[in-house]
């Protein structure tokens, strides 16, 4: 089987402001202080409150747009601009750098090449790695282009294997998977040990040459408790389920995809707007709960079309990721123009959906964001003028069941959503800075409160204080005269 929020501030100020407060207050003694908090104690509560301050301004801004790095010109595609840390993936095993779980990295790969990065496991916990190759746009791609995943145990087993390739539509478009090692109690690959993620590029003689950029991702999903009972996993296959019925009620709503899964604008049930040009893939993510279905319709509208006898195989195309970037599945379908729609319904989110052998039903393990990928093929721009208008019918059935009996917090890896995280999808998309997994944006609300709490207290401390001071400290003594 699929980067990190950070939080800025800056506060302006002068050396000896708080010296500068004390004078201003009143008269002093010839060794005491003035009305109030002492100069200490004021100096004190003071850095509690900015230190609050500087955690709550950040945090109190407003959604954010989604950043795609260089400003594009009009009409101009948006591309997916790599997050992470530089990570230089080595030539052999032996050389292999370590990936931190939760850790987005960087690399690049050239036609041919197989690059190898290192993964610690345990023997309890169920990791998955990703990797996601972007093309520079414009560049030319072939039917087997693409790249291919493999995770090694220390002695060469192919614990799983992954890949994904441009195919028919032969359109420059981010593409990528994850591959898994699951915890399954006997076979290989399940001691602990040092593991390799390789990436192998495929790649035509007539393809441009050009190296790709990867981003790549790791994350571990802990072991249930001891005794937990995992189940088996249903017997439907997708293919075999009756054609799901789009969502038409309800007022359309306005969603800016993002450019990545990093920037995904958030949606839930409900019917969303969006344009997206040629040579664009644009990003959306659902929260789905344990027990959930997701079933989703992207409706591609008529266009301003230029040459009406023309059309692109592969025009329009609809994936699906999982929480952990594994690709579930995907369809495409040519455009001309004129209106087309493609729809996935996925399988209820259940654990026990690891054990089956449909891949379709074993990528939906767990619940989280789900994610979608928007593609227009860049040749439609060859007799589309603009962008095309895309509408998406999302619907999330089934009542949210209770999670799984983890033995510690599966939310680091992405793993679970809340209520928060439903009310709160409204089709923003978020800037890289301001976006990341879950568990990131919980660790904002949370500093959110403990920054609430902080400031509490110093203004608390900062009372008490100045009630205890006597009254009497804000009477000037008089120096006695002096001798002649």
């Amino acid at each position: 089987m699929a980067g990190g929020a950070g939080i800025r501030g800056a506060v302006a100020g002068r050396p000896g402001a708080c010296g500068a407060e004390d004078e201003r207050r009143g008269p002093r003694t010839a060794g005491g202080t003035g009305r109030g908090l002492g100069g200490g104690a004021r100096r004190a509560a003071g850095a509690l409150a900015v230190g609050a301050l500087l955690v709550l301004g950040p945090l109190h801004a407003g959604p954010a747009r989604a950043d795609s790095g260089t400003p594009a010109a009009p009409g101009t595609p948006a591309t997916w601009q790599p997050q992470g840390t530089r990570l230089a993936g080595a030539a052999t095993t032996a050389d292999a750098p370590a990936m931190t779980p939760g850790v987005t990295y960087r690399d690049t790969i050239a036609p041919g090449e197989t690059r190898f990065y290192g993964l610690a496991l345990d023997a309890t916990s169920s990791a998955y790695a990703s990797a996601f190759a972007l093309p520079a746009p414009g560049g030319r791609v072939a039917f087997d282009d693409g790249i291919e995943l493999t995770l090694l145990s220390a002695d060469g087993d192919h614990c799983d294997q992954a890949s994904a390739h441009f195919g028919t539509d032969d359109g420059v478009r981010p593409v990528g998977t994850a591959v898994s090692r699951t915890i399954a109690g006997d076979g290989s690959c399940q001691e602990a040990n040092q593991y390799t993620l390789s990436v192998h590029r495929t790649s035509d003689g007539a393809s441009d040459p050009a190296p790709w950029t990867l981003e790549l991702r790791s994350v571990l999903e802990p072991p249930l408790r001891a005794g937990a009972s995992v189940g088996h996993a249903p017997g439907t296959d997708p293919d075999d389920a009756a054609t799901p019925t789009p969502l038409t009620v309800g007022t359309p709503r306005p969603a800016a995809g993002g450019t990545s899964p990093e920037t995904a604008a958030a949606v839930r049930t409900g019917i969303w707007k969006d344009r997206v040009l040629p040579g664009e893939t644009r990003f959306y993510e659902i929260p789905v709960d344990w027990g959930q279905q997701a079933t989703v319709f992207a409706d591609f509208s008529n266009a301003e079309v230029t040459d009406d006898s023309d059309f692109t195989s592969g025009g329009v195309r609809l994936a699906v990721l999982n929480p952990v970037r594994a690709l579930v599945d995907d369809s495409d379908h040519s455009y001309d123009g004129t209106p087309t729609s493609l729809h996935e319904q996925l399988a209820p989110v259940s654990y026990a959906n690891r054990t089956a052998d449909d891949s379709e039903v074993s990528a939906v393990r767990f619940a989280g964001w789900y994610y979608l990928a928007v593609t227009v093929h860049p040749d439609v721009a060859t007799f589309v003028r603009g962008a095309v208008p895309v509408t998406l019918r999302v619907q999330v059935s089934g009542g949210a069941q209770s999670p799984p009996p983890y033995s510690g917090d599966p939310r680091a890896a992405g793993i679970g959503i809340d209520a928060h995280d439903v009310s709160s999808a409204d089709g923003t998309a978020r800037s890289p800075a301001a976006g990341g997994s879950v568990s990131a944006r919980r660790f904002v609300g949370f500093a959110a409160l403990g920054a609430g709490t902080v400031l509490v207290l110093a203004l608390g401390v900062w009372t008490i204080v100045a009630r205890r001071r006597p009254a009497a400290a804000d009477t000037v003594t008089q120096l006695p005269p002096q001798r002649r």
